[in-house]
């Protein structure tokens, strides 16, 4: 047999050293691909519950100046109560927990704080401009794992964001 044909035994595989290198890259790249994957899925989920309480609050305005909802046709006050992981649609002058028509929308994990009155926003019937607008008390704040949006309404219901 020629020396070249025979394989020398120490040249036949990867060393361990080699094998825990390719390891401890392979955990690295997983750690950093798992810590991104639920920074984007909690922005996700923060930027979901910001875009329906902006859809619900224009709703509930819409309402207020149309009048049309359920079995009637005329104008009513619509508004929304704010709590910590979930808000409440309602109907009248004022909130009704009891009230078999309100509609709550969870929104756990995100919890909501806000600066507003009561933490009830109110829309005139016929012109939807918000009721007791308060200028220095008007935000809500929507957090989730650190992170913070703020939503800001005017008099008239118009809402920014940042």
């Amino acid at each position: 047999m020629n020396h070249r044909q025979k394989i020398d035994s120490r040249e036949a595989g990867f060393t361990i050293i080699e094998l825990l290198v390719v390891l401890a890259i392979g955990a690295i790249l997983f750690g950093l691909t798992s810590i991104n994957l639920g920074k984007a899925q909690s922005t996700a989920s923060l930027s979901s519950v910001k875009s329906t309480l902006i859809a619900d609050l224009r709703n509930q305005q819409i309402l207020a100046m149309s009048g049309d909802k359920g079995s009637t046709n005329s104008q009513q006050i619509e508004g929304i109560y704010i709590q910590p992981t979930s808000y409440t649609l309602f109907t009248g002058s004022s909130y009704n927990s009891i009230d078999p028509y309100n509609y709550t929308v969870q929104t756990d994990p995100v919890s909501l704080t806000t600066t507003i009155p009561g933490s009830v926003i109110m829309f005139n019937k016929g012109d939807g401009s918000v009721i007791n607008f308060n200028s220095s008390n008007n935000s809500i704040n929507l957090s989730q794992s650190g992170t913070t949006r703020t939503i800001t309404m005017n008099q008239f219901g118009v809402t920014t964001t940042k």
